[in-house]
């Protein structure tokens, strides 16, 4: 496909800006370094011939066609922390190896960049463009709260049909109950000092720090690292958080801790909610997913902050009821914090056939079917929209993770899938 030299610098571009989405002020609502991600990738799709328009600094969008029609691409330029460990600069783009690295590149500014460079590819084809297309630039994805779509939905036209390239090939059709719930219990009389784990609820803990009292009244600091992971798939990952709450329970010379004896009963190194009282499940989505993200002390309470994806067929009632049944017995509090719908689409529809035809036609890959997954994306956000992409069957994901990567030859494949799906996308 041509220009992708020129692809590959738009990349390299918009990688090098830490657009961790952050509370900002009336001119940058998600922070400057937002503000900074969107005017790029505006000032981009102006140079290449969209039509853009920037809503506020909470959310833009560029657009290609005419007609009635209005198809959506929703991407996000925010990205959650860099974290530690990593071998090469996290806001930058390092090849090396056949891999393309940096914070974002597949989570989810190269995908953002690719379906760009997908939409010019159509602009430049001649083909009678009868339908708008919109890629639409989110600030808040990683936040959870998604005020940057709530703003767009209250002010700009919503699409009529789309997809978010952010998730995996080769098209999801259904996306699992996302709730965040917080157990607290009083600090005093917990058995620590202090605590501290995570960086975010949506992704594993790759780090914890505990002082608690040796049996002689000393202080004593027991610190584990993990491997960050994104919380839908916490088996990917290892939970600095439950590794420290094991220590604990191993050591002989510590004074008795009861927050540890709590998290090691109800939660563990569980995956799937077994001690937690929620081990729900469903043939059409699977297993429920447990992740504790962070953990802190404050307002003289243990925080531990949970990541549940839950079935399409179950609710969050029935998760909070199974956790407030486990919790019993250990002075603990569950409250739901925030919560997002299941996303579920017929897989012999229109749409999810449209995407699967465009798929199986650039990849060669005609055995691959339809899936649900964990992963909470834009899909949630508006009607008729579901996730398509990055990720490829078998490819490994760091999205979330120190060292986050794609093989060069699949982001360079994903011009050519989006491409095809937005063309069948004019013939619906």
């Amino acid at each position: 496909m041509k220009n992708n030299k020129e692809m590959l610098k738009a990349l390299e571009g918009i990688l090098s800006i830490e657009s961790v989405s952050v509370k900002g002020d009336a001119a940058s609502p998600y922070g400057e370094g937002a503000t900074k991600a969107l005017g790029y990738m505006l000032e981009l799709c102006q140079a290449l011939g969209f039509r853009v328009k920037n809503c506020q600094n909470r959310i833009g969008y560029a657009e290609i066609g005419e007609g009635d029609t209005l198809v959506g691409i929703l991407a996000h330029l925010d990205v959650v922390p860099a974290g530690s460990g990593w071998d090469f600069p996290p806001y930058a783009c390092t090849r090396q190896e056949g891999k393309l690295y940096g914070r974002g590149i597949s989570d989810d500014k190269g995908p953002a960049i690719a379906c760009v460079y997908a939409m010019k590819d159509l602009l430049d084809s001649g083909l009678p463009l009868t339908k708008r297309i919109r890629i639409i630039f989110g600030l808040a994805e990683e936040t959870g709260n998604w005020s940057d779509m709530e703003f767009y939905k209250a002010t700009e036209e919503l699409p009529h049909f789309g997809f978010t390239p952010d998730a995996s090939f080769p098209a999801i059709h259904g996306e699992k109950g996302i709730a965040h719930f917080t157990l607290s219990l009083p600090a005093e009389g917990s058995g620590l000092v202090s605590i501290r784990g995570g960086a975010a609820f949506n992704m594993v803990a790759d780090s914890c720090t505990a002082v608690l009292k040796d049996r002689h009244g000393h202080n004593i600091t027991l610190e584990a690292t993990g491997r960050s992971a994104h919380a839908s798939t916490p088996h990917q990952g290892e939970n600095a958080i439950s590794k420290v709450m094991a220590q604990i329970a191993q050591s002989k010379k510590l004074a008795p801790c009861p927050a540890a004896d709590f998290y090691n009963a109800v939660i563990g190194f569980d995956l799937h909610g077994q001690r937690a009282g929620c081990a729900l499940e469903d043939a059409q989505s699977g297993k429920l997913t447990l992740n504790v993200g962070k953990t802190e002390m404050r307002e003289g309470q243990v925080v531990f902050s949970l990541d549940i994806r839950y079935p399409v067929t179950k609710t969050p009632a029935e998760v909070q009821a199974g956790l407030a049944q486990a919790v019993t017995g250990y002075g603990a509090t569950v409250a739901l914090c925030s919560h997002q719908e299941p996303v579920y689409m017929d897989a012999q529809g229109p749409w999810i056939t449209t995407l699967m035809e465009a798929y199986r036609e650039v990849s060669g890959d005609t055995q691959a079917r339809p899936e649900v997954m964990g992963g909470g994306t834009y899909a949630r956000a508006m009607a008729n929209i579901v996730a398509f992409g990055p990720i490829f069957p078998g490819r490994e994901h760091t999205e979330h993770q120190k060292n986050e990567y794609m093989l060069e030859e699949d982001f360079l494949a994903l011009r050519n899938i989006y491409r095809k799906a937005l063309e069948k996308a004019l013939s619906l």
